[in-house]
């Protein structure tokens, strides 16, 4: 069975907490609140499955909570692979206000994995990618991996000759793009904050000549995500842009994982950056209004 292979080395349990109002400085007291195995690659996956595609996740895991993020995918027939980092899985918090429709995350910092987990990871990488249609990997590493580790699976999914797409920024993305990976997907302030590190506010043409060069000199399609102002990329060498439908949102939380895995699901079938786009528009646009984070209904 051929599959999408979702990659994501910094798992996540995600407590969605909702308020009729958050007032600071004060005591918030919530009866609506939610447990799900989340991160990047979670979500991603949720949504592939979700469009009636096979998938398998590869992640690290530890802890005292390992069970219970392994019992929640199994619940929720997420298939996944992972090595044993000894790293405790950390929590992130979405404090949704009714009131004002906002979404506001709190993030805990990742415990370092094991010095042997990245070669284990790497062993399983391998052999998982024969069978995989497409590479998938989101979202920043915990510590303990090298700086080496996301360019040594870029490189070996595209000798195996895999369509890969990076959700992911920083000098990891940079040191990438050499490999010639066909969609990059980070957020446009993850884009401004990789490639332009000393002006967090740079005309935007200089955004898209900067998309222009990397299609020019790695082939590389490159897609900004903005929240609810336009998507920008990169089609036959041109730079578009798509403005999302308004919503009035539940909970914005995944909405960019929802896209790359909405985008993934079209432009795999079509090969149509413009309709890979808009489809993952479409799922993003769905995920804000529920209230788990990769749900579309």
């Amino acid at each position: 069975m051929k599959y999408f292979l979702t990659v994501c080395l910094n798992p996540v349990l995600q407590k969605t907490i909702v308020l009729p109002c958050l007032k600071e400085n004060e005591v918030n007291r919530s009866s609506e609140y939610y447990l799900d195995a989340a991160g990047k690659g979670v979500i991603v996956s949720r949504v592939l499955l979700q469009l009636k595609n096979h998938t398998l996740h590869l992640t690290q895991l530890g802890g005292r909570n390992r069970n219970l993020f392994l019992e929640m995918l199994k619940q929720e027939g997420i298939p996944v692979k992972w090595v044993n980092s000894g790293s405790e899985i950390r929590f992130c918090y979405s404090l949704l206000n009714k009131e004002k429709h906002t979404s506001t995350e709190i993030v805990e910092e990742a415990v370092p994995v094991a010095s042997d987990t990245e070669d284990k990871i790497c062993t399983v990488f391998n052999s998982l990618l024969p069978d995989s249609l497409s590479v998938i990997i989101s979202g920043t590493k915990a510590p303990g991996f090298s700086q080496s580790l996301y360019p040594r699976l870029v490189k070996k999914a595209k000798q195996e000759g895999k369509m890969t797409i990076l959700d992911y920024r920083g000098d990891d993305l940079k040191e990438s793009i050499i490999l010639g990976p066909e969609v990059i997907k980070p957020n446009y302030s993850e884009f401004v904050a990789t490639f332009f590190p000393k002006d967090r506010t740079p005309d935007e043409n200089n955004i898209k000549e900067k998309m222009i060069q990397l299609w020019k000199d790695y082939g590389i399609t490159t897609i900004l995500t903005n929240g609810h102002n336009d998507v920008l990329y990169v089609e036959d060498g041109n730079v578009k842009n798509v403005t999302p439908d308004p919503v009035i949102p539940v909970n914005t939380i995944g909405c960019g994982d929802a896209f790359t895995a909405g985008f993934t699901h079209m432009y795999f079938r079509s090969r149509y950056v413009t309709e890979g786009v808009n489809f993952g528009l479409e799922c993003a646009r769905r995920n804000a209004l529920t209230l788990k984070p990769g749900q579309l209904y």
